[in-house]
Order: structure tokens, then sequence, then C-alpha cells
């Protein structure tokens, strides 16, 4: 059974490094969305395992999502990791329910160990 997994960030590298290391894993699916209501709009069809959510992005903020995600009986399930150059929201994050906490530049080993932890029972597991 396929893992899902959404990536929010206004960044298209950081996209695309966080789905290349996702993608490793093997027997997962990633969706990207390019900020906050974009995110909205794939979660309103889709459910997900674990969301990747950056904190400085246009319309609407990672905080103010992860507010609505963990409102959300359809969503309350799933994992958040919160990715961010902003040191000092790791509290406010932890509070409103960010499961992880990753400090820009993300390092892949860093998304590794997330994924790892996020789903353990992965038939190939993550390269360490």
């Amino acid at each position: 059974m396929p893992r899902h997994v959404l990536i929010v960030d206004d960044s298209t590298s950081m996209r695309h490094l966080l789905a290349e290391t996702c993608l490793r894993l093997g027997d997962v699916e990633v969706t990207e969305a390019a900020d906050g209501l974009d995110a909205l709009k794939r979660l309103a069809t889709s459910r997900f395992d674990l969301i990747f959510i950056d904190v400085n992005m246009p319309l609407l903020d990672g905080l103010k999502l992860i507010r609505r995600v963990r409102s959300s009986p359809e969503h309350r399930h799933a994992r958040l990791c919160v990715c961010t150059t902003e040191g000092d929201t790791e509290d406010q994050a932890r509070q409103l329910g960010a499961d992880y906490f990753l400090r820009k530049p993300v390092l892949r080993r860093d998304v590794e160990r997330v994924l790892r932890e996020v789903f353990p029972d992965a038939p190939q597991g993550v390269p360490s």
C-alpha cells in the first residue's frame, strides 16, 4: 500500500529535494503544493500520511496550515514536519501540532531520519 506524502513549500528546489528523498523510500506517492492554499486544495481531495510544511509562504503560511490540518478530523492522523529557516518558530509549530522540525538548509539525512520514523515498516527502507 503506497505511502502518501504532501510537500508544501514555495521553493521549487526544496520541493524537489524532499520529493526525491521520499521517492527513494519506494512505494511512496508524492504530491506537491506551492503554498498553503494550494495545500488546502490537495487536502480536500486526498489523505496524506506525512506532510512537509514550510513556514514562510505566500497566501497562507505554514503555521496557519498546521492549525487547519490539526483541526480537521480527516487529517488529524497525518504526521507533520516543519522545514524552515525560522528557528524561533519551533515552539509555536510544536504547540500547534507539528511532529518534527527541520531547520533549513535541510540535510537529506535529516529528511531520511523523519521518513524512517514515520514509515518504519517501509519495504526497502531509507538508506542511512
